[in-house]
């Protein structure tokens, strides 16, 4: 039975991803450590990974709702021996004024304690009322005690530490010194991804730093157990092949959404868009996730061969999903800040990076026209995070998307031949019918070419239904 607790700052930047990362490290040296992360973020979880050596969770109550948060943690943390969440923002702070979807939300609902990460930099007994305040605020919220950050020397530690234990009650469990070595180093979306960077030095020091200057022990005694769940294992007897692309330009998915493909008769079959110049043999589907192709456009541009192979698929009929980076990938041309990029072509609007966010937080989509993930009326909750923006050409769309306050309304979901191309990142953990149809999708797609190489047939909507 595993052990688990959720680690949480007061605010962001106060540095939880980081001791985050010392934790997991640390303890996965000796234990199985299953890392979490709270709410939509991809790029932690790739930091999660390198420090753990497995892949982790998202969970977002928007997102999934509360009963699939509690079936994910429950079934996947009973792999594990410890389960380390880390949180997202600060602890109360969620969607609107009532916080939901919380870090301190998604702990009660899980019935863990919170470990409280401060930023101490030039604090003294204001500690101890900062600290206060977040253990009385909600009476429902345990908390483990408090790790400090940025401690500028010895008397600054012994100095909070008898502030923080005197005044609340609450142990000190754990410290980092002040040291901008640390950070880990961050562009437009928040972190550089791990798969771009590594940062195994500064990772490895972090850990070596928490190894010394936290009271793990402890930390181990006061972790609850986690009630178990057992996961639910189905086997595929045929499964079929979608083509993945995976690499530093594409690679946010959540490991939820690839799991419920995989238990809907999906072999993820990996490519990458940067170095492939053919499309894996034998798939009928491609999914095509977000990332940072604007990072890498000019090396996409340069890679003809796969464009060309993917236009081709998309104009043959095969299914294919794509979100965020992959909808700027899709497009006639990408435009940045280096130059004009010619992408696959699929669609024939341009795709423009700007300065400033064009869409960033939740949204809701209801489906308008049948497309290869849903029928009209179904209602699909995600997220959106992105610097670019559509300009011009073909954009018949199939999503009515709108703000969960509703303040705000627009369309997405570009939709041509049997391709679906959306800024909304969907967990199909939460859609396991938008998954299968997905599935379904795949499975009745079928090619067979005339002599002259044209397309002698093609799927069609209608056998997807």
């Amino acid at each position: 039975m595993a052990r688990g607790m959720l680690l949480a700052g007061t605010h962001s930047g106060v540095g939880k991803t980081t001791v985050s990362l010392g934790l997991m490290g640390f303890l996965s040296r000796s234990f199985r450590v299953l890392p979490f992360k709270v709410g939509p973020d991809y790029i932690d979880p790739g930091y999660h990974r390198l420090v753990c050596g497995r892949e982790g969770y998202n969970l977002d109550l928007f997102l999934l709702g509360q009963n699939k948060v509690e079936e994910l943690f429950r079934r996947r943390a009973n792999t594990a021996d410890i389960a380390i969440l880390e949180g997202v923002m600060g602890l109360f702070d969620g969607l609107g004024a009532d916080g939901f979807g919380s870090s301190a939300q998604i702990a009660k609902i899980l019935s863990l304690p919170v470990l409280l990460v401060v930023d101490a930099r030039g604090m003294a007994q204001s500690v101890s009322a900062l600290v206060r305040g977040f253990r009385n605020f909600d009476p429902e919220v345990r908390f483990l005690g408090v790790f400090l950050n940025r401690i500028r020397s010895d008397r600054h530690l012994r100095l909070l530490r008898e502030c923080v234990e005197r005044d609340t009650g609450l142990p000190v469990l754990g410290f980092l010194p002040d040291d901008a070595d640390l950070v880990l180093p961050e562009r437009h979306l928040g972190l550089v991804p791990a798969v771009e960077v590594g940062e195994r030095d500064r990772l490895e020091r972090i850990v070596e730093l928490i190894a010394g200057n936290c009271d793990w022990e402890m930390l181990l005694r006061m972790m609850p157990d986690v009630p178990p769940l057992p996961r639910q294992e189905t086997t595929v007897s045929c499964p079929i092949r979608v083509g993945m692309a995976l690499d530093a330009a594409f690679h946010f998915s959540y490991r939820s959404s690839l799991e419920t493909l995989k238990e809907a008769g999906v072999e993820l079959v990996p490519f990458s868009p940067l170095a492939d110049e053919k499309l894996p043999e034998g798939i009928k589907g491609l999914y095509l996730p977000g990332g940072f192709p604007e990072v890498f456009a000019s090396d996409l541009s340069a890679n003809d061969p796969l464009r060309k192979a993917i236009w081709r698929a998309a104009t043959f009929g095969m299914p294919i999903y794509a979100e965020c980076g992959g909808l700027m990938y899709l497009s006639r041309e990408l435009r940045t800040g280096c130059g004009v990029f010619t992408m696959v072509g699929v669609f024939d609007f341009s795709v423009e990076m700007t300065s400033r966010l064009q869409r960033f937080g939740y949204a809701q989509a209801t489906v308008v026209s049948q497309n290869l993930l849903a029928n009209p009326g179904m209602v699909l909750r995600g997220h959106e995070f992105h610097y670019s923006r559509v300009m011009g050409g073909d954009g018949q769309t199939t999503y009515r998307v709108e703000k969960p306050d509703g303040s705000e309304r627009w369309e997405c979901g570009f939709v041509k031949h049997r391709v679906l191309a959306t800024y909304l990142h969907i967990d199909f953990f939460a859609f396991p019918e938008a998954a299968q149809k997905f599935v379904t999708a795949c499975r009745d797609f079928e090619i067979r070419e005339d002599n002259d190489g044209s397309p002698a047939h093609r799927g069609s909507w209608q056998s997807s239904s």
